[in-house]
Protein backbone atom coordinates (compact mmCIF):
# COMPACT_ATOMS: atom_id res chain seq x y z
CA UNK A 1 0.00 0.00 0.00
CA UNK A 2 2.79 2.47 0.80
CA UNK A 3 4.25 2.02 -2.69
CA UNK A 4 1.64 4.59 -3.73
CA UNK A 5 3.51 7.35 -1.92
CA UNK A 6 7.02 8.79 -2.28
CA UNK A 7 8.92 8.96 1.00
CA UNK A 8 12.15 10.49 2.19
CA UNK A 9 14.99 8.22 3.44
CA UNK A 10 13.78 5.65 5.97
CA UNK A 11 15.71 4.95 9.20
CA UNK A 12 15.38 1.39 10.52
CA UNK A 13 16.65 -0.23 13.70
CA UNK A 14 16.07 -3.83 14.81
CA UNK A 15 16.54 -4.38 18.54
CA UNK A 16 19.75 -2.76 19.74
CA UNK A 17 21.42 -3.07 16.33
CA UNK A 18 22.71 -0.18 14.20
CA UNK A 19 20.42 2.37 12.58
CA UNK A 20 20.17 1.59 8.86
CA UNK A 21 19.16 4.24 6.32
CA UNK A 22 17.48 3.31 3.05
CA UNK A 23 15.04 4.57 0.43
CA UNK A 24 12.64 1.62 0.20
CA UNK A 25 9.81 1.73 2.80
CA UNK A 26 8.91 -1.90 2.03
CA UNK A 27 11.52 -3.80 4.04
CA UNK A 28 11.37 -7.42 5.13
CA UNK A 29 12.06 -7.95 8.83
CA UNK A 30 12.55 -11.55 9.94
CA UNK A 31 10.46 -11.46 13.10
CA UNK A 32 7.46 -13.55 11.95
CA UNK A 33 7.34 -16.82 10.07
CA UNK A 34 6.36 -17.08 6.42
CA UNK A 35 3.19 -19.00 7.27
CA UNK A 36 1.88 -16.18 9.48
CA UNK A 37 3.09 -13.42 7.17
CA UNK A 38 1.42 -14.94 4.11
CA UNK A 39 -1.58 -16.28 6.03
CA UNK A 40 -3.61 -14.54 8.71
CA UNK A 41 -1.50 -11.38 8.68
CA UNK A 42 -1.93 -10.98 4.95
CA UNK A 43 -5.67 -11.52 5.37
CA UNK A 44 -5.87 -8.68 7.90
CA UNK A 45 -4.00 -6.43 5.47
CA UNK A 46 -6.34 -7.31 2.60
CA UNK A 47 -9.44 -6.67 4.70
CA UNK A 48 -8.19 -3.13 5.40
CA UNK A 49 -6.96 -2.08 1.96
CA UNK A 50 -10.25 -0.40 1.03
CA UNK A 51 -10.01 1.83 4.13
CA UNK A 52 -6.28 2.35 4.49
CA UNK A 53 -5.65 3.29 0.86
CA UNK A 54 -7.81 6.47 0.84
CA UNK A 55 -6.51 7.49 4.27
CA UNK A 56 -2.90 7.06 3.14
CA UNK A 57 -3.67 9.35 0.20
CA UNK A 58 -5.65 11.88 2.27
CA UNK A 59 -8.91 11.05 0.51
CA UNK A 60 -12.17 11.53 2.41
CA UNK A 61 -13.84 8.36 3.71
CA UNK A 62 -16.52 7.52 6.26
CA UNK A 63 -15.77 4.60 8.58
CA UNK A 64 -18.53 2.48 10.06
CA UNK A 65 -18.13 0.45 13.31
CA UNK A 66 -17.24 -2.70 11.37
CA UNK A 67 -14.51 -0.89 9.48
CA UNK A 68 -13.13 0.61 12.70
CA UNK A 69 -13.03 -2.85 14.27
CA UNK A 70 -10.97 -4.17 11.34
CA UNK A 71 -8.62 -1.17 11.56
CA UNK A 72 -8.14 -1.81 15.28
CA UNK A 73 -7.20 -5.43 14.57
CA UNK A 74 -4.69 -4.25 11.95
CA UNK A 75 -3.25 -1.71 14.39
CA UNK A 76 -2.76 -4.26 17.18
CA UNK A 77 -1.24 -6.82 14.79
CA UNK A 78 1.17 -4.14 13.57
CA UNK A 79 1.98 -3.10 17.15
CA UNK A 80 2.80 -6.71 18.07
CA UNK A 81 5.13 -7.12 15.09
CA UNK A 82 6.87 -3.80 15.73
CA UNK A 83 7.16 -4.46 19.46
CA UNK A 84 8.94 -7.76 18.80
CA UNK A 85 12.03 -6.00 17.39
CA UNK A 86 12.44 -2.93 19.58
CA UNK A 87 15.30 -2.70 22.12
CA UNK A 88 14.51 -4.04 25.60
CA UNK A 89 16.11 -5.65 28.61
CA UNK A 90 16.81 -9.39 28.22
CA UNK A 91 14.89 -9.44 24.90
CA UNK A 92 11.62 -9.84 26.81
CA UNK A 93 8.50 -9.24 24.69
CA UNK A 94 5.76 -7.07 26.12
CA UNK A 95 2.88 -8.97 24.49
CA UNK A 96 2.52 -12.43 25.99
CA UNK A 97 2.54 -15.62 23.98
CA UNK A 98 -1.13 -16.14 24.87
CA UNK A 99 -2.00 -12.69 23.50
CA UNK A 100 -0.09 -13.34 20.27
CA UNK A 101 -1.76 -16.72 19.79
CA UNK A 102 -5.22 -15.22 20.41
CA UNK A 103 -4.51 -12.54 17.79
CA UNK A 104 -3.40 -15.19 15.30
CA UNK A 105 -6.28 -17.58 15.89
CA UNK A 106 -9.24 -15.22 16.18
CA UNK A 107 -7.91 -11.63 15.95
CA UNK A 108 -8.63 -11.17 19.66
CA UNK A 109 -7.33 -7.81 20.88
CA UNK A 110 -5.64 -8.01 24.32
CA UNK A 111 -7.53 -6.74 27.34
CA UNK A 112 -6.80 -3.20 28.48
CA UNK A 113 -5.96 -2.10 24.94
CA UNK A 114 -7.03 1.16 23.31
CA UNK A 115 -6.63 2.27 19.70
CA UNK A 116 -6.94 5.77 18.20
CA UNK A 117 -6.70 7.03 14.61
CA UNK A 118 -5.76 10.46 13.30
CA UNK A 119 -4.61 12.39 10.23
CA UNK A 120 -1.44 14.21 9.13
CA UNK A 121 -1.15 17.28 6.90
CA UNK A 122 2.07 15.95 5.35
CA UNK A 123 2.91 12.45 4.09
CA UNK A 124 5.23 10.50 6.41
CA UNK A 125 6.17 6.94 7.31
CA UNK A 126 7.25 5.81 10.76
CA UNK A 127 6.74 3.26 13.50
CA UNK A 128 7.65 4.04 17.11
CA UNK A 129 7.21 1.96 20.25
CA UNK A 130 7.82 2.66 23.92
CA UNK A 131 7.22 0.69 27.11
CA UNK A 132 6.34 2.42 30.38
CA UNK A 133 5.91 1.47 34.04
CA UNK A 134 2.62 2.05 35.88
CA UNK A 135 3.25 3.24 39.43
CA UNK A 136 0.88 3.75 42.38
CA UNK A 137 1.09 5.23 45.88
CA UNK A 138 2.86 8.33 44.68
CA UNK A 139 5.42 6.34 42.72
CA UNK A 140 6.18 3.84 45.50
CA UNK A 141 4.38 0.77 44.13
CA UNK A 142 4.77 -0.74 40.68
CA UNK A 143 1.43 -2.20 39.62
CA UNK A 144 2.02 -2.87 35.94
CA UNK A 145 3.60 -2.00 32.61
CA UNK A 146 2.31 -0.54 29.37
CA UNK A 147 3.33 -0.39 25.73
CA UNK A 148 2.64 2.43 23.24
CA UNK A 149 2.82 1.97 19.46
CA UNK A 150 2.53 4.92 17.08
CA UNK A 151 2.42 4.19 13.35
CA UNK A 152 2.04 6.76 10.60
CA UNK A 153 1.91 5.98 6.89
CA UNK A 154 1.08 8.62 4.31
CA UNK A 155 -1.51 10.92 5.90
CA UNK A 156 -2.81 8.25 8.28
CA UNK A 157 -1.74 7.76 11.90
CA UNK A 158 -2.76 5.16 14.48
CA UNK A 159 -1.77 4.87 18.13
CA UNK A 160 -2.19 1.72 20.22
CA UNK A 161 -1.74 1.43 24.00
CA UNK A 162 -1.91 -1.82 25.99
CA UNK A 163 -1.60 -2.12 29.78
CA UNK A 164 -0.56 -5.20 31.77
CA UNK A 165 -1.37 -5.09 35.48
CA UNK A 166 0.48 -7.30 37.96
CA UNK A 167 -1.25 -9.43 40.63
CA UNK A 168 -3.11 -8.58 42.78
CA UNK A 169 -4.10 -5.44 40.85
CA UNK A 170 -4.98 -7.36 37.69
CA UNK A 171 -8.30 -8.34 39.26
CA UNK A 172 -9.13 -4.87 40.57
CA UNK A 173 -11.54 -2.56 38.80
CA UNK A 174 -8.94 -0.01 37.73
CA UNK A 175 -9.53 2.68 35.19
CA UNK A 176 -7.17 3.15 32.28
CA UNK A 177 -4.11 5.35 32.54
CA UNK A 178 -5.17 8.73 31.16
CA UNK A 179 -2.73 10.99 29.30
CA UNK A 180 -2.58 14.65 30.24
CA UNK A 181 -4.94 16.91 28.22
CA UNK A 182 -3.33 18.06 24.99
CA UNK A 183 -4.04 19.04 21.40
CA UNK A 184 -4.25 15.29 20.68
CA UNK A 185 -7.69 15.14 22.32
CA UNK A 186 -9.32 17.00 19.42
CA UNK A 187 -7.34 15.24 16.70
CA UNK A 188 -7.76 11.57 17.58
CA UNK A 189 -10.80 9.28 17.39
CA UNK A 190 -10.86 6.15 19.53
CA UNK A 191 -11.83 3.01 17.60
CA UNK A 192 -11.27 0.41 20.35
CA UNK A 193 -12.71 -0.64 22.73
CA UNK A 194 -15.31 2.11 22.34
CA UNK A 195 -16.00 3.64 18.95
CA UNK A 196 -18.46 6.14 17.46
CA UNK A 197 -21.31 5.18 15.15
CA UNK A 198 -19.28 6.64 12.30
CA UNK A 199 -16.03 8.51 11.78
CA UNK A 200 -15.59 10.97 8.92
CA UNK A 201 -11.96 11.02 7.81
CA UNK A 202 -9.80 13.04 7.55
CA UNK A 203 -10.01 14.32 11.09
CA UNK A 204 -8.47 17.62 12.17
CA UNK A 205 -4.86 16.80 11.24
CA UNK A 206 -1.58 16.98 13.07
CA UNK A 207 0.86 19.32 11.38
CA UNK A 208 4.52 18.62 10.74
CA UNK A 209 5.80 21.19 13.23
CA UNK A 210 4.61 23.70 15.79
CA UNK A 211 2.02 23.59 18.56
CA UNK A 212 -0.18 21.15 16.61
CA UNK A 213 2.75 19.07 15.35
CA UNK A 214 3.04 15.30 15.40
CA UNK A 215 5.59 15.63 18.20
CA UNK A 216 2.62 16.19 20.54
CA UNK A 217 1.34 12.74 19.62
CA UNK A 218 4.75 11.18 20.28
CA UNK A 219 4.91 12.88 23.71
CA UNK A 220 1.32 12.11 24.65
CA UNK A 221 2.17 9.28 27.08
CA UNK A 222 5.18 10.80 28.78
CA UNK A 223 2.97 12.23 31.54
CA UNK A 224 -0.45 11.20 32.75
CA UNK A 225 -2.47 10.10 35.73
CA UNK A 226 -5.59 8.28 36.80
CA UNK A 227 -7.60 7.96 39.98
CA UNK A 228 -8.45 4.51 41.32
CA UNK A 229 -9.29 2.85 44.60
CA UNK A 230 -5.65 2.00 45.37
CA UNK A 231 -4.29 5.51 45.35
CA UNK A 232 -4.19 8.79 43.53
CA UNK A 233 -1.59 9.85 40.99
CA UNK A 234 -0.81 6.71 39.08
CA UNK A 235 1.57 7.84 36.38
CA UNK A 236 3.44 6.16 33.55
CA UNK A 237 7.23 6.26 33.86
CA UNK A 238 9.52 5.45 30.93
Amino acid sequence: MHRLIAFAPVNRQEGSGPVLIGQDPEITINTVCRTCNNGWMSQIEEKNVARLKPMLLNTAITLDPGGMKLLAEWAVKTAMVAESIKPRNDNENFFTRAERIAMRECQAIPERTRVWIGALTESHIGCHGTDFTIMADGGKTRIGTGSVSTVYVGHFVVQTVTEHLHPPYVSDDLSFITPSPSICDGRLTQIHPSRPRKADWPLTPFTEYGATGIAALMDRWRTGEQVNKISNAVAPKY
